[in-house]
């Protein structure tokens, strides 16, 4: 069984099929003390807004902090200068077609930064695919092609580049073994600092 509390302090718990509740409650009571603590550090962490998508609104792309303006185009609904533009005819359909363009922004980036390190690691995915799960930054499929969650394209540069080389090192090494760390290591030598600018900053990486 496996426990996660959600930025909302809300607890997830996972478990075999044949589980009973009883086994369940037995469970969460084992780690009530866990539990607690990470509610209470869950419910401290500043909670984003949800977007209005108003003009100056702040939105992340690779780290920095970009103000939404409204302008009058019609092709195409979004675009980027430094800040990101959207057209006013847009308006009220803003939300999805910002996200179609931070999954394409993703699909870029990651493509480029895959290929880069695939030809350092020695390691080549079968495919790569840009996803929208709940709580994975990326995963590797026993294929051999990796996914990645589109939100990361809001997280600096060198996060989405740790991603990367975590991922390709699950072709050499499935587990997280000393071997596997120690290959990530050679690649992504501040792979530590990476892990932790993501739990600290992952509430932010939201529309």
């Amino acid at each position: 069984m496996a426990l996660e509390i959600k930025p909302d302090a809300s607890l997830v718990v996972r478990a075999p099929r044949r589980t009973s509740l009883e086994q369940v409650h037995r469970f969460i009571g084992t780690h009530s003390e866990w539990i607690k603590l990470k509610q209470e550090v869950a419910l401290e962490r500043p909670h984003p807004e949800p977007k209005m998508f108003i003009d100056g609104e702040e939105f992340l792309y690779l780290g920095h902090i970009c103000r939404l303006r409204l302008i009058d185009i019609v092709v195409p609904p979004v675009a980027y200068d430094g800040d990101l533009l959207l057209s006013t005819g847009a308006l009220p359909r803003a939300r999805d077609v910002i996200i179609k363009w931070y999954k394409s922004r993703a699909r870029q980036i990651f493509t480029e930064r895959v290929i880069h390190y695939a030809a350092l690691m020695g390691c080549q995915p079968s495919a790569l695919r840009i996803t929208s799960p709940e709580r994975r930054w990326g995963s590797c499929g026993a294929g051999g092609g990796l996914n990645f969650n589109w939100k990361v394209v809001m997280a600096p540069q060198e996060v989405i580049d740790y991603l990367v080389v975590h991922e390709l090192a699950h072709l050499k090494h499935r587990g997280h073994s000393r071997e596997f760390w120690d290959f990530v290591k050679r690649f992504c030598p501040e792979f530590r600092q990476r892990q932790l600018w993501l739990k600290n900053n992952s509430y932010r990486l939201e529309i």
